[in-house]
């Protein structure tokens, strides 16, 4: 009887908690949200960009926050960063215009998700790095294609060397848990996971 009443308050004490609480396992995210997980599928297969790449971009910049707000370049074109992907206004009409979409929000999960893989594909047509350089696109992502190429501090590179090191546990553990294993998602995903 106590084990039962214990782990009945474990479920509870886990379900209250943030999102972000839990993105160690990736796996268990995408059971409870089936909605974020069919979106993330879509938008590696679509983009070519790994699963495990995509998530831990949106963790990193949001902790799966929908609101988010970033403290991101600010000028008369563009607008702080905001929503799951911490997209500026700027380069989200951009990724709606390039994708054929009028509109869409910044904290819709599916779309932020695309604007992931989007972001990762568009730089890799425009600077000829290899979208499964995770390093390399989240300096982009992050600094912008201009910071990129003036070159990144110290501290943004450990930060992204260690997010690469992330998104490939990521895949990891979502190729075992089956995430990517029906269809031809699997394949996909592995020849997208991140270097």
């Amino acid at each position: 009887m106590r084990a039962v009443a214990f782990l009945a308050a474990c479920g509870l004490y886990l379900a209250a908690q943030p999102v972000h609480a839990q993105t160690q396992d990736m796996c268990a995210l995408m059971a409870r949200n089936p909605g974020w997980a069919e979106a993330v599928r879509s938008a590696s297969l679509t983009w070519k960009v790994s699963p495990g790449t995509i998530l831990t971009v949106i963790d990193q910049e949001s902790r799966f926050r929908a609101t988010a707000k970033g403290a991101g370049a600010v000028d008369a074109n563009s607008l702080r960063n905001f929503g799951f992907a911490q997209a500026n206004l700027r380069t989200w009409n951009w990724f709606l215009r390039d994708t054929g979409r009028t509109s869409g929000s910044r904290s819709n999960f599916a779309l932020s998700a695309d604007f992931v893989g989007w972001h990762f594909t568009t730089m890799e047509a425009r600077t000829g790095v290899p979208r499964s350089q995770f390093v390399s696109h989240y300096l982009i992502y992050k600094m912008g294609e201009g910071g990129f190429r003036r070159g990144a501090p110290p501290q943004a590179r450990s930060l992204a060397s260690t997010l690469a090191v992330r998104a490939k546990f990521h895949d990891r553990k979502l190729w075992d848990c089956g995430f990517g294993a029906d269809g031809d998602d699997g394949d996909e995903a592995s020849d997208a996971a991140p270097n």
